[in-house]
């Protein structure tokens, strides 16, 4: 009997290792893609645990698939002249956008040693719309100086697999750009970025 209680235990153990999903495990594999070079610099790297879901393509109102495969990449990489078109159908353009504007909570695993996230992404969000909303105002002084504890933490969105995770699409904000990484050799890789100008 104390046989199969042991053999149970270990089953249920190794089921419990691979509890993660697949997803899960190339998120975290794709972060450490992302934030390598910081990290390996020292750098202090702050992600808001909330991904960001409010993302535009400039001079759209909404996202659509047609906007995504029109948009410039802007800078060659070592992979030589690729467009978003040779790399996304309609299809996969679509499920950017709906997929990385939903809601999403990453979690501490998702993430290489060294990222820290943190929970303040509503404080954030409503000291930003304050400075907004008074910009002409003396209150825009205690605001900005409120603002500038942020300034180095990081919102991205929910990143989107496709192609059976041969692709992956992520938005930084502040840049202005999207990432698109391709796994080779089982590692993610910069593919190429496209910044929010239309054709």
């Amino acid at each position: 009997m104390r046989a199969y209680i042991f053999i149970i235990i270990g089953i249920v153990s190794l089921i419990c290792l691979s509890c993660s999903s697949r997803e899960e495990r190339e998120i975290k594999s794709l972060m450490t893609a992302v934030f390598q070079k910081e990290l390996d610099a020292g750098r202090k790297i702050i992600v808001f645990e909330d991904a960001l879901m409010d993302w535009t393509i400039s001079g759209q109102d909404t996202c659509t698939g047609e906007a995504i495969l029109n948009l410039e990449r802007n800078f060659p990489n070592h992979f030589g002249s690729v467009d978003i078109r040779d790399i996304f159908s309609k299809d996969d353009a679509e499920l950017i956008c709906s997929d990385g504007r939903k809601p999403f909570r990453f979690r501490t695993e998702m993430f290489p040693e060294g990222v820290h996230l943190s929970s303040d992404k509503d404080r954030y969000d409503s000291i930003l719309d304050a400075y907004y909303n008074h910009l002409s105002e003396p209150e825009i002084v205690d605001l900005d100086i409120a603002l500038r504890k942020y300034k180095e933490y990081k919102t991205i969105s929910k990143p989107v697999f496709l192609q059976g995770y041969r692709y992956a699409f992520l938005y930084i904000e502040g840049g202005g750009d999207i990432s698109v990484y391709k796994k080779i050799n089982g590692n993610w890789e910069l593919f190429l970025m496209v910044t929010f100008r239309l054709k």
